[in-house]
């Protein structure tokens, strides 16, 4: 039988993090009897024998290989496409799940009628009390674009549902193409995703009931040195305006903008956009094709998904952990 829901958990090289993380996905399931649920590993081409000790420790397990090193995002496209359920939900390996996370965002699909694209919910760190992040908020000043944290109880319009922890339609999904390989290798693929969709009409939502936990930068880290985080994060930040920001307004102002932030950040020697800038570059031509491709397939205007988005705005305010309680400690924005 087809399950309603596909659990996908990418791997790379994270043997240790499976055995954390498995058992609390197994928990989840089982506290939800109303959605039938299968789990899947996709192992990037990893060398420390996950896939052999996922045979031995969780034979229960749905065990993939991609057919070479793809990264996250084509790890987690091939992914999907092997799956066969209707929805399915996006996992990094460092992410543990509170017992009733599954059946909070499985309830926003039951509805088919309802157009929801992806919902995700609220993010602690792995000590369960730390609170990270959980609806986003998105925004242009001075022809740049900046992210913010919502109250974490606020379950207004997100920006967008959390890559490490997304629940999402499948179909739709694959027929946006799933995470852009432009992003490569991270940050961003989630934002440019949610974005477009909204832009189509369809819903992302945000569910402060459903709770996960992640060991912050549990594998980036690993693979790359911060620095080198921060600058991807800005150069993804110039492509993703590139490629989705569409209004000619907005582009407009972008445009100006750019020579004006480079000059003040020469002036204070500050060389970081310098280099974002200039490592995006070789992938404008990628970006700017999408972008006529957006530009015929949309249904919203920017303005209208983003006064959606920041209607009502309520910004971060302290709360205390739940008794048992995912991204980025801090958000990648062009400040």
């Amino acid at each position: 039988m087809t399950p309603d829901i596909t659990l996908i958990v990418t791997n790379w090289n994270g043997k240790h993090l499976l055995r954390e993380c498995l058992p609390t996905l197994r928990r989840a399931v089982e506290n939800d009897p109303d959605h039938t649920y299968e789990v899947m590993v996709s192992d990037d081409c990893g060398t420390d024998g996950s896939l052999e000790m996922l045979a031995e420790e969780f034979p229960w397990v749905r065990r993939e290989r991609t057919p070479c090193n793809l990264g996250f995002q084509g790890n987690n496209n091939y992914a999907a496409g092997l799956a066969e359920s209707r929805v399915i939900m996006l996992l990094n390996n460092d992410i543990k799940l509170h017992p009733d996370a599954l059946r909070h965002l499985a309830r926003h699909f039951d509805d088919r009628e309802d157009g929801v694209f992806a919902v995700s919910g609220r993010i602690y760190d792995f000590d369960e009390t730390t609170f990270l992040y959980g609806n986003r908020g998105g925004y242009f000043r001075h022809g740049h674009f900046h992210l913010y944290e919502k109250d974490p109880f606020d379950n207004s319009q997100t920006l967008f549902a959390c890559g490490g922890a997304m629940m999402v339609d499948r179909k739709r999904y694959l027929e946006l193409g799933g995470f852009d390989s432009l992003y490569h290798p991270l940050y961003y693929e989630e934002i440019d995703l949610s974005y477009r969709a909204m832009k189509r009409g369809w819903k992302v939502a945000y569910d402060p009931e459903s709770i996960a936990y992640h060991k912050v930068r549990g594998t980036i880290t690993r693979q790359k040195k911060l620095n080198q985080i921060r600058r991807i994060s800005a150069r993804n930040n110039y492509l993703f305006v590139f490629k989705s920001v569409t209004d000619p307004a907005l582009t407009r102002e972008f445009l100006w903008a750019i020579p004006l932030y480079l000059l003040r950040d020469l002036l204070s020697l500050r060389l970081r956009f310098w280099v974002a800038f200039f490592m995006a570059l070789p992938r404008l031509p990628q970006a700017l094709k999408a972008r006529k491709r957006e530009q015929m397939e949309t249904d919203r205007t920017d303005v209208e998904v983003l006064s959606r988005v920041n209607s009502g705005r309520r910004e971060r305010k302290p709360h205390p952990a739940p008794a048992t309680a995912l991204a980025e400690a801090s958000l990648p924005t062009f400040n």
